[in-house]
């Protein structure tokens, strides 16, 4: 199954500089993502309504090809990539209406038992045969990167509105904490290509997030901890 949809840059989605932001691309990726497994009777709700269990977001990676403007329409595409036994890729592809391709995303995700937190088979919520995968559209591969002992640049709590409905930190909410430590000019100017997070581990309410960051020549790397362990790993290349 390949799941569609048109859509337009709305306000809520654009940056400062007037076009799709980072984080509004992140947010496209997750509204294409929970609505095609919504479509497919296997979402969030149902993962804990029928299942006892819910969907974690392992690894996020995003290749970014231009900026839409706001107000600018577009073409989401989504799909199943890949499965195993206990995970499975999701990709999503943004095209604008001519068929030029915007950014492409892929998801690793797997679903957790709520009362063990342990990793379920997808046979036992939901996922079946056929459920088929799609041919990947890019060629978008997940990196392996470990930076330790990386200076703190900033220091932010877990408040209500960043949780979310499996009562942990939302993913999108780690990005605005991440993409918050750039200035306006630096992301109106900077052009992101490419960016990697890494979910490790979960932090919930009032939670204290030391945010670790070191810039290198092509490339910035943060890292999220709670008490010196990390939650949130990510990569960004310009």
């Amino acid at each position: 199954m390949i799941y569609t949809k048109k859509q337009k840059v709305s306000a809520s989605m654009a940056g400062a500089d007037e076009c799709l932001s980072v984080l509004g691309i992140f947010r496209v990726v997750e509204d294409a993502i929970t609505e095609m497994m919504g479509e497919l009777k296997i979402d969030g709700l149902t993962a804990k309504e029928k299942y006892n269990a819910f969907w974690v977001f392992v690894k996020n990676r995003v290749k970014i090809f231009r900026k839409l403007r706001w107000n600018e329409e577009f073409v989401t595409y989504c799909f199943i990539s890949y499965k195993s036994l206990a995970k499975m890729n999701v990709d999503v592809a943004a095209k604008t209406p001519q068929g030029e391709l915007v950014f492409y995303a892929r998801v690793e995700e797997c679903a957790l038992d709520i009362a063990t937190q342990r990793i379920r088979k997808l046979s036992t919520v939901g996922v079946d045969e056929s459920m088929l995968a799609e041919s990947p559209l890019v060629d978008i591969q997940f990196c392996k990167f470990d930076y330790k002992n990386l200076p703190i640049v900033e220091e932010v709590r877990v408040r209500s509105t960043n949780i979310d409905m499996s009562h942990h930190t939302n993913n999108l909410e780690y990005l605005r904490f991440m993409l918050n430590i750039f200035s306006v000019e630096q992301l109106e100017t900077k052009m992101v290509k490419e960016m990697e997070v890494i979910y490790t581990n979960q932090s919930f309410e009032n939670d204290i997030l030391d945010v670790h960051k070191i810039s290198l020549p092509d490339k910035d790397v943060i890292v999220l901890q709670k008490q010196e362990k990390p939650i949130v790993k990510c990569e960004i290349l310009f």
